[in-house]
C-alpha cells in the first residue's frame, strides 16, 4: 500500500486523496461543514452529472469530483433572472403569481404587469390563457370577424374557416343555426319565399308555415314586405289597400287621405281636414289642359303661363300622376336663371283682352299639394306670389306706377307630395319696390297666384288642386 499525501491549497477545501480508496464525501464535508445535498455523484458512465448545459445548472463535468448545485435552486437572483431562481433570459422555470418580472414572457401566466406576474384575464390585452385572439375565443368571449380561431366556438358568427373566424351567413353551407343555407337563425337574414324555417322571423314575410316560408300578401293579417302598418301601405297601396286614419305610415302614399303627420312621435295616417268646395277649385288638371275650369261667380277665365328674367330655361307640362284620385298635375322645370328668377303662374279674370281681378274675398285663402323631384331628404324652397291690383303691372285700372312686387309667402317642398295651405290674413308686407307703396292685400281685387324660384335655382316641382278655401 502507497502512503497517502495532503495537498494543500490556500483558500480551497482540503482533499485527502488515496490511490486504492474511494473517497468518503461525508468525511469531506466536515471540514467545510457542508451538506451531501449539495453534491451530486458520479454517472453511470464515470461521469459527474454537472450543473451546466441544457439541465440548467450552474457546474461542469469535472471528471469525478462533487459540483456546487445549479444556479435555478440556488434561491438567488442570478444577473439573468427576473426573480429568485425563476424567469429573464435564464433556462430556468417562468415565474409564478407575484413574483417580478420585466416582461409578458418571464411569467408562467405570460402576464407581467407593473413588474409582477400576474394571473390572466379576458380584458389584459394579452393573447393567453388558451385564448385564439386578444382577449377572445377560448376561456374568454368569442371573437370578431377576421380573428384568429380554433374551433367555430371562438367566434362570434359560430364559424371558423382557415383559422379565421368568418361570417357563416355568406359560407353557401348551412350551418349554426341556420335553418336553411345562409339565412334564418338569429344571426342570419330572413329567408326568402319557399326556404326552410322554425319560426315566423326566419322568413322575410314573416310566415312560416309547415317549415316552409310562405310568400306576403296584402291579406295575411301580418305587417310585412314593405308595408307602413298592417296589410296597408306600401306595396298594398297598388291594391288599393291605402292605409286608413291612425295607421302607420312612411310618406303620404301610405295613406288614403295622402295626410302622413307625427303624433305623439310616431308617422300616422291624419284626416285631411281642408274642405274644399266644388266652385271654388281654382285648377285639378284632370282635363290635361292649360285652361282652369270657368268656376265661381262671376266665373273665372284665365289660363297658365311661364315667366322668367329671361336667362335661363323654363319648360312646363300637365303631367300623369298617381296621389289618390288624382291623376293628373302641372308640372314645370327650370335652370340657368341669373337674374330674379322664373316661374309659372295662373291668370283668374280676362275681358276683351285685358287682364282684369277676380274678387275672392269670400275666401280666407289658397290650398294646394305640391311635391318636388329632389334626392332623399332635400328639399326646395318655393315662393308663391299674390299679384292684385296695388302691385300686377298688367291689371288693367292698375294702382301701381312701378309694379311686380308682389305680396309673398315661402313654402319648403319635399320628395312626398304635402299640402299646403296659405291664409290671405298673413300676407301682411309686399316686397319693396312698388310705387306708390301698398298698405294692405287685398283679396277682393286678385290677378294671379304664382309659383316662383330665386335665380340660380333649379327646380323640378309638381302642383295640384289648386283652389280657394274658406
Amino acid at each position: 500500500m502507497s502512503f497517502p499525501f495532503k495537498l494543500i491549497v490556500p483558500g480551497a477545501v482540503a482533499l485527502y486523496l488515496a490511490a486504492a480508496c474511494t473517497p468518503d464525501l461525508n468525511s469531506l464535508c466536515a471540514d467545510t461543514q457542508c451538506d451531501s445535498a449539495q453534491f451530486v455523484s458520479r454517472n453511470s458512465s464515470g461521469g459527474d452529472t454537472g450543473a451546466g448545459g441544457e439541465d440548467g445548472l450552474s457546474g461542469s463535468s469535472n471528471g469525478g469530483g462533487p459540483v456546487v448545485a445549479g444556479v435555478c435552486e440556488n434561491n438567488k437572483k442570478e444577473s439573468n433572472e427576473s426573480d429568485v431562481d425563476c424567469g429573464g433570459t435564464s433556462k430556468c422555470d417562468r415565474c409564478t403569481t407575484n413574483l417580478k418580472c420585466t416582461q409578458n414572457r418571464d411569467c408562467a401566466s405570460d402576464y407581467c404587469k407593473n413588474s409582477r406576474c400576474t394571473e390572466p384575464t379576458c380584458t389584459d390585452k394579452i393573447v393567453n390563457q388558451g385564448e385564439t385572439g386578444q382577449d377572445c375565443g377560448g376561456p374568454c368571449l368569442p371573437c370578431d370577424f377576421g380573428v384568429a380561431c380554433s374551433t367555430n366556438m371562438d367566434c362570434s358568427g359560430e364559424y371558423c374557416a382557415d383559422n379565421k373566424c368568418g361570417d357563416h351567413c355568406v359560407s353557401k353551407t348551412r350551418e349554426a343555426d341556420e335553418t336553411d343555407v345562409d339565412c334564418g337563425g338569429e344571426s342570419c337574414s330572413a329567408c326568402d319565399t319557399g326556404k326552410h324555417c322554425n319560426t315566423a322571423t326566419d322568413c322575410k314575410s314573416l310566415i312560416c308555415s309547415n317549415n316552409a316560408c310562405q310568400a306576403p300578401t296584402c291579406n295575411d293579417n301580418v305587417k310585412n314586405q314593405d308595408e307602413s302598418d298592417k296589410d296597408c301601405g306600401g306595396a298594398c297601396v297598388a291594391s288599393n289597400k291605402a292605409c286608413q286614419i291612425n295607421s302607420k305610415c312612411n310618406t303620404e302614399a301610405d295613406c288614403a287621405s295622402w295626410v302622413c303627420a307625427k303624433t305623439a312621435g310616431v308617422l300616422k295616417c291624419a284626416a285631411d281636414t281642408v274642405t274644399v268646395a266644388a266652385d271654388a277649385v281654382i285648377d285639378d288638371f284632370e282635363d290635361g289642359n292649360f285652361t282652369p275650369p270657368a268656376l265661381g261667380t262671376p266665373p273665372r277665365a284665365g289660363n297658365w303661363y311661364p315667366f322668367s328674367d329671361g336667362s335661363g330655361t323654363i319648360n312646363y307640362d300637365i303631367a300623369t300622376i298617381n296621389r289618390g284620385a288624382s291623376l293628373k298635375s302641372i308640372h314645370f322645370t327650370g335652370k340657368d336663371f341669373t337674374g330674379w328668377g322664373s316661374g309659372i303662374g295662373v291668370d283668374l279674370a280676362h275681358g276683351s283682352g285685358d287682364k282684369l281681378t277676380w274678387d275672392a274675398s269670400a275666401y280666407t285663402g289658397i290650398t294646394f299639394w305640391a311635391r318636388a323631384n329632389v334626392a332623399g331628404t332635400s328639399t326646395l324652397q318655393m315662393t308663391i306670389a299674390f299679384p292684385d291690383i296695388d302691385t300686377d303691372g298688367l291689371v288693367k285700372n292698375r294702382n301701381c306706377t312701378t309694379c311686380d312686387h308682389h305680396y309673398l309667402n315661402t313654402q319648403t317642398l319635399t320628395s312626398g307630395w304635402q299640402r299646403f295651405n296659405i291664409a290671405f290674413a298673413d300676407l301682411q308686407t309686399p316686397e319693396s319696390g312698388t310705387v306708390p307703396a301698398p298698405t294692405m292685400f287685398k283679396p277682393g281685387a286678385l290677378a294671379s297666384v304664382q309659383f316662383r324660384f330665386n335665380g340660380g335655382t333649379t327646380y323640378d316641382v309638381y302642383i295640384d288642386d289648386l283652389a280657394f278655401v274658406k
